[in-house]
């Protein structure tokens, strides 16, 4: 069974090389650069998972994320969160607002690919 998979980030580069990446690997990859695609896109698709970008043009990360852990159905969504600043702080935020893990940029694409299986696997 396929996995869908939403992927909210607005580095245009870093989101097409990721739904490469993921795409290859067997999972469906819906694409949304704003708050606002992503949304939209939740409305006619259910995500096994979403990678998330902290810093979106027109809100926070942050508010999708706590605004997808809200939405009925998907209150046990593994969420993961992607940063460019590593500080402990933004860390702890994410997990404080029910992120279930938190990678900063860049990342090793082969490391990403292993850490989205875990989270599905542990999901399951």
């Amino acid at each position: 069974m396929y996995k869908n998979i939403l992927l909210v980030d607005h580095e245009s580069n870093l989101a097409t090389a990721l739904q490469f990446l993921l795409g290859h690997a067997g999972f469906n990859v819906t694409l949304a650069g704003t708050y606002a695609e992503a949304e939209a896109a939740v409305e006619t698709m259910r995500p096994d998972l979403a990678l998330i970008d902290a810093n979106l043009p027109d809100r926070s990360g942050y508010d999708l994320c706590q605004a997808l852990l809200a939405r009925p159905g998907l209150q046990h969504l593994p969420v993961l969160m992607l940063t460019t600043r590593s500080l402990e702080v933004e860390r702890e935020k994410a997990l404080s607002l029910g992120a279930t893990d938190f990678v900063v940029k860049p990342f090793d694409p082969a490391g990403m690919l292993v850490r989205v299986q875990e989270l599905l696997r542990e999901a399951a």
